[in-house]
């Protein structure tokens, strides 16, 4: 068969980006893309060397009769709760290779790669349009699991990104994901409660919520936490760069943080990255005050979504995020692995 005979595998190299370049440029290849074109060969070759120098994603070529054909990118989360039974996928084919089953053969490799590194979740994102790509999704076996609507501009209209996850092996045990609904919300008038940006006097307050063992079960990071990484958490926050941070405090006690992400065009939207509330103080409310944090940033600045990921287990955020009128789209299986149970993440969507 000439899928089986004309298509070879290798590991990416420096000298690819002469023809990724190519590719990445291609209006039609290129046109769900999660990137602005064009790309200069210089852009794609800094790109490759900072990829090629992490152990967190692997890139593979896949070769037909000798030709660099596509390629494929695995992003291990590696981090926390997240650990590394999750990858995501990203792939993409030269036109002219299109119709031979390149796409095809990627996933499968990239399936066979992901189970060697232990992962049990391939996850991935594609466009509602792209349906070339939805049929080779599901055809190689995933399936939809949410979807954040009205994601991406491209040609004139709002599309959807779809959320699809394929499992390569058992994530077992599990909580039941139908004992985790938001409960009502009771919000008091206590006005000590405020949210305001983080200060350098702060860390040390910071430190310790970080390393609540109960509160760190809405994020991916695990106690313990040492103090150098969560400085170093904090100086990477940049406004320039899109990476933004509220804080809740009563008086001046922390009871909680929501980093967030700033994404441009064709992505205007905000991205939740990280919400940890503290459990033992007023946790709802710090929540609520958060989540309304977010919704004035968008206003303000005109963004279009807020996009929010958390734990289903995590009652006092999914219960704010319920109150303020954020929809629940569908959830990520198994997404972390929480006290040796894996969890769903639920996603949300505002407005």
């Amino acid at each position: 068969m000439r899928f089986a005979l004309g298509l070879k595998f290798r590991c990416l190299l420096a000298s690819d980006a002469d023809w990724l370049t190519e590719l990445e440029n291609d209006p039609e290849a290129a046109k769900y893309a999660i990137y602005i074109y064009p790309l200069t060969e210089h852009e794609i070759e800094e790109f490759l060397k900072k990829d090629l120098e992490t152990d967190k994603i692997k890139h593979i070529v896949a070769e037909w009769d000798g030709e660099p054909a596509g390629a494929l990118s695995l992003w291990f989360m590696g981090e926390g709760r997240r650990d590394r039974h999750v990858a995501w996928l990203g792939i993409s084919v030269r036109r002219k290779h299109w119709g031979k089953g390149v796409g095809e053969g990627l996933i499968k490799e990239a399936a066979k790669l992901a189970k060697e590194s232990a992962c049990r979740r391939l996850m991935l994102g594609t466009t509602a349009g792209n349906e070339r790509a939805v049929r080779l999704y599901t055809k190689c076996g995933f399936e939809n699991e949410a979807y954040e609507d009205e994601e991406v501009y491209i040609d004139g209209t709002w599309r959807r990104n779809l959320i699809m996850g394929l499992e390569l092996a058992p994530c077992e045990p599990k909580l039941d994901a139908s004992s985790f609904h938001p409960k009502p919300l009771r919000v008091s008038s206590n006005k000590d409660i405020h949210v305001r940006q983080l200060m350098n006097r702060d860390l040390d307050d910071l430190h310790k919520l970080q390393n609540c063992p109960e509160s760190t079960k809405s994020s991916h990071r695990i106690p313990p936490i040492k103090k150098e990484e969560t400085k170093k958490w904090y100086e990477k926050l940049n406004s320039g760069e899109g990476k933004h941070c509220f804080a809740c405090f009563r008086s001046d006690k922390i009871l909680g943080y929501l980093q967030f992400r700033t994404n441009q065009l064709p992505f205007p939207c905000l991205k939740f990255e990280e919400i940890v509330v503290d459990v033992n103080q007023d946790s709802g409310e710090a929540a609520e005050a958060l989540v309304s944090a977010i919704k004035g940033f968008k206003e303000r600045y005109l963004y279009r979504k807020v996009f929010a990921y958390v734990p289903e287990t995590s009652t006092p955020i999914t219960s704010a995020l319920a109150h303020q009128g954020f929809k629940k789209t569908g959830a990520m299986k198994d997404y972390y692995l929480i006290d040796g149970y894996y969890v769903n993440v639920a996603v949300y969507e505002y407005p």
